[in-house]
């Protein structure tokens, strides 16, 4: 997110603290179900849903504009797919809205020129390549590191994104080292129990002791400085708790959404809801912001999420992590 971006949200986030009120201030995007990994963890490639118009997705830009969003991540499945993605980034940058990605990398190389309206860029990576391609198909590894090859030769700002499983969780010297390689850092986050039309994610879960000697190593590291650790010390010590995270308070549906391809919006894809959720595109982007559902979890390790909900507890420990991805 651009600088002026953040002070504005932050600006914002004291005025729905305050007030009560409800702004959009962070929205990811899921442009489409196409994507060229076939992740473990992830079925969404299974899940063909209709795909927004360059209009349709103008008009609630327009909408999300008006109602004070400060940053849009597009994600997918894999946003490079879409021959628009050009096209969509600038009339986002256009509106004043800072552009974020998530991808695998895949297309990024040859297509560098059409993410000249990208402010930030999120590559998947999993560990060395025997483990990313393990998890998410043969190759995938390779357009990983030519996507992180590329941004870095673009100046265009990265980072890595780690979902730990029971493939990757003795990697962690690894990827923070593929990180201070690139001069970038890397943002773990636990396995999710519900996602994205995968049943059993539980058979990727790593064992606990493992699992709870790595968020440990994290923790040393971060107590001693790395500078390519991306996550805060509090969402680490957070997260070590999974998968019985402590309870806190949940702002989703409050200051950020999910909007997915079918025009779908949802505080947070991460739960299921019992309720039809309300569609932009059949009543538009603010009044299906308005009514969004309360959401109700057990908790959450997704690393964005924690930061924005510890920020708006005024636990400002974790204002060091926002600080590392716009200096």
């Amino acid at each position: 997110m651009r600088l002026k971006n953040k002070l504005q949200a932050l600006r914002s986030l004291c005025k729905v603290r305050l007030l009560g009120q409800r702004v959009p201030l962070a929205v990811r995007w899921q442009l489409t179900n196409r994507c060229v990994a076939r992740c473990k963890y992830c079925a969404v490639w299974q899940t063909p849903e209709q795909e927004m118009s360059i209009d349709q997705i103008t008009a609630i830009l327009d909408e999300m504009a008006a109602m004070g969003t400060q940053t849009i991540s597009f994600s997918g499945g894999e946003p490079m797919l879409r021959e628009d993605i050009g096209l969509i980034l600038e009339e986002t940058a256009g509106r004043g809205i800072s552009t974020e990605m998530n991808s695998t990398g895949a297309g990024i190389p040859e297509n560098i020129a059409r993410l000249k309206h990208l402010d930030f860029l999120k590559i998947s990576l999993d560990g060395p390549q025997e483990v990313h391609d393990e998890v998410r198909g043969k190759g995938s590894f390779r357009y990983a590191m030519a996507a992180a090859e590329a941004a870095g030769a673009n100046k265009l700002k990265f980072i890595f994104s780690t979902t730990l499983t029971r493939f990757n969780i003795k990697e962690v010297d690894f990827l923070l080292g593929t990180a201070k390689k690139f001069n970038t850092l890397v943002a773990f986050q636990p396995l999710k129990s519900l996602y994205r039309g995968v049943k059993d994610v539980g058979a990727l879960a790593p064992r606990k002791e493992d699992y709870a000697a790595a968020i440990q190593k994290l923790i040393d590291r971060k107590k001693k400085g790395d500078p390519h650790l991306r996550n805060s010390l509090i969402g680490l010590r957070h997260i070590s708790r999974w998968p019985d995270y402590p309870r806190l308070e949940c702002w989703a549906g409050q200051i950020f959404c999910i909007l997915n391809t079918n025009g779908a919006l949802m505080p947070c894809d991460r739960i299921a809801y019992n309720s039809q959720l309300p569609n932009c595109l059949d009543s538009g982007f603010r009044k299906a912001f308005l009514s969004l559902p309360e959401p109700c979890c057990g908790g959450c390790g997704f690393c964005g999420v924690l930061e924005l909900n510890f920020l708006m507890s005024f636990r400002l420990g974790t204002l060091e992590s926002i600080y590392n991805i716009i200096k």
